[in-house]
């Protein structure tokens, strides 16, 4: 994909588009950016991308190791850069000879008067002084300021991770973003503000050639995706249709109107101050902030987006098969010298941070679960079948794979126990002085293939890493049934079901830690998600042993998107409902269809990449 951003924000594309082209990237596709100043000479912006994209595509296609010549190429634009993309492949037939086909976006061709409020009184004669004054001005300062900047920056940064601020150290960067995002975007005003006070008075093209331009010369077999939004007052996609088709274009035009606005291409969520998540990842808390309802929807607009592009450039995959059971071993990193900050998931950090201030309850915690764990332990050793060589000796083998992955040491390694039980589920305890122990229900046994039962020994194993000790102890024995616990623990649970809306939010976000373990030893986001699916109610019908195929689990990652739009739309009777049917019920775990978005993200993300080195 080529990529020409819009006026202003097209200066800085890695930035201004960033959520949007790292979706793209995620879809398997290539993304080629080209950085474009705003300028009044559309013309010869046009000639500056053609060249650009085409210098960069041979410099690619030039290596095997990278892209070969059989690639297809699609040209896309939004807004301004949807009004260049049109004139690129009319003016230059090396560049439309490239592409497969074209995307534009929010197409908007509205002269100068119409695109920019005020124009008329910024170009009076008597108001281009003040302007060329501006002009210079801002060009001096901007060259005399940069170093000062990157230093502020650099400084503002550090201090910002100093103090606790993680958000804040993300919004601000450093002098690296002054080069790649501020420095641009500010470099095209003093240019700007000359030309006006130069006389220029539309931009050229205007309208009026574009009208003759498009008819004539806008290749007649070259597919177009036309895309507008339903909230986008200045969209002109129906008229550029018009004109495509007024050339007699016989290569296909599909028009499809979408939830959102002319920004919604734009959007990047700025991250939360304290440790720099996002409303994903609070929603899979259950701890959204007050703006999280208006920022999941303006997610869901772009993922939309996203999906329309995705379904315009590459047909559906063929369906696979059930039954994958992954990398063997040999063939997955061993990651040595694992450290549980290195995968952590922030909402981790937060809540563990928020439990420690509630005054006394750690203390008293430990202090009783010293005589409660021992009580477990010989319930579980008495009534359980413990995993070794000679039981269940595949379950054995599972467990010191996902153990030599994470580079656990064998003698920290934990006993595993299998109980008798209907309902499918695991869970970990520490135990003072023991080895920990995980306990997996036979129901999940069942259930499961061994390539999910090694996902969730391996999200087991996260606990341990994490060395979630305590507070896991503490939220397994509220979790357990009364009759199941010992008499010492039942004792506990009143405690701590006074505290279980920390303790359960605490736990959430332990979870989503324990899922990154779980991806890590896989090295692949797919037995992990299949856990999750099957868990709530996916596969049930076929029976089918194996990891879920690829396109149910994505399917189901989808579902997201839904509880989005909800969550932006429904309004304080929606609000007021969530809370009578999720809200005021303590969850133990994410909300299924969430947790499995969060596990998704994070396999995709550079993060998980530079785990694995």
């Amino acid at each position: 994909v080529h990529f020409i951003g819009g006026a202003f924000v097209g200066a800085a594309p890695q930035w201004t588009y960033r959520r949007f082209l790292s979706s793209l990237a995620e879809q398997g596709l290539w993304v080629v950016a080209t950085p474009l100043p705003t300028a009044f000479d559309h013309t010869k912006l046009v000639a500056e991308a053609a060249a650009a994209f085409v210098r960069t595509h041979r410099a690619l296609t030039s290596r095997p190791d990278l892209l070969g010549t059989s690639v297809p190429v699609y040209g896309m634009g939004h807004s301004m850069g949807a009004l260049l993309g049109s004139q690129m492949v009319c003016r230059d037939a090396g560049y439309a000879g490239l592409l497969k086909a074209q995307i534009l976006i929010s197409y908007n061709s509205q002269s100068l008067v119409g695109a920019v409020p005020g124009w008329e009184n910024l170009s009076r004669d008597e108001n281009k002084p003040a302007l060329r004054d501006l002009s210079a001005g801002l060009a001096e300062a901007g060259e005399l300021g940069s170093a000062a900047a990157g230093i502020a920056l650099d400084l503002g940064s550090r201090v910002s991770r100093t103090v606790g601020f993680e958000g804040v150290a993300q919004i601000i960067g450093g002098r690296e973003r002054l080069d790649d995002l501020y420095t641009p975007v500010l470099r095209q005003l003093p240019k700007l503000f000359g030309d006006v006070a130069e006389g220029v008075k539309d931009f050229t093209p205007d309208g009026t050639e574009i009208a003759e331009l498009i008819p004539e010369n806008y290749p007649k077999a070259l597919p177009v995706l036309l895309v507008r939004f339903k909230s986008d007052p200045i969209d002109q996609s129906r008229v550029l249709e018009e004109l495509i088709r007024k050339g007699g274009h016989s290569g296909g035009v599909e028009v499809v109107e979408l939830p959102g606005g002319h920004a919604t291409p734009n959007f990047n969520e700025p991250p939360d101050p304290r440790d720099g998540t996002d409303a994903m990842n609070r929603a899979a808390l259950a701890s959204e902030a007050p703006l999280d309802g208006a920022l999941l929807r303006a997610g869901a607009e772009l993922d939309a987006l996203v999906g329309a592009i995705d379904r315009f450039v590459a047909p559906a995959p063929p369906a696979e098969a059930a039954g994958e059971t992954g990398a063997a071993v040999s063939e997955r990193l061993v990651l040595r010298g694992l450290r549980a900050n290195r995968f952590r998931h922030p909402l981790d950090f937060r809540q563990t941070r928020a439990l420690g201030r509630l005054p006394g309850l750690a203390a008293a915690v430990r202090r009783v679960l010293s005589v409660v764990e021992e009580q477990i332990y010989q319930d579980n050793v008495s009534t359980s079948v413990l995993v070794g060589e000679q039981q269940y000796p595949w379950l054995h083998k599972l467990l010191n794979n996902a153990c030599d992955i994470l580079d656990i040491r064998t003698a920290d390694r934990p006993e595993v126990y299998v109980r008798q039980n209907p309902v499918p589920n695991a869970y970990t305890l520490p135990v003072r002085g023991r080895r920990p122990f995980i306990v997996i229900h036979t129901a999940l046994l069942e259930a499961l293939c061994e390539a999910e039962v090694e996902a969730v020994l391996a999200h087991e194993l996260g606990h341990l890493v994490c060395e979630h000790g305590t507070w896991l102890s503490a939220a397994n024995v509220v979790l357990l049934s009364a009759a199941s616990l010992p008499l010492p623990a039942r004792v506990l649970q009143p405690l701590l079901e006074r505290f279980q809306d920390e303790l359960f939010a605490w736990r959430r976000a332990a979870e989503l830690s324990c899922d990154r373990a779980a991806v890590l030893v896989a090295q692949e986001p797919w037995a992990p998600l299949s856990v999750i699916v099957k868990l709530s109610g996916g596969g049930a019908a076929s029976g089918a042993r194996g990891v879920l195929p690829r396109e149910q689990l994505e399917a189901f990652v989808g579902q997201a998107r839904l509880f989005d739009e909800s969550r932006g739309t429904g309004g304080p009777l929606g609000g007021m409902l969530g809370g009578m049917f999720g809200a005021g019920r303590a969850r133990s775990h994410p909300l299924p269809v969430l947790r499995a978005r969060e596990l998704r993200r994070w396999a995709n993300s550079a993060e998980f990449r530079r785990v694995l080195g």
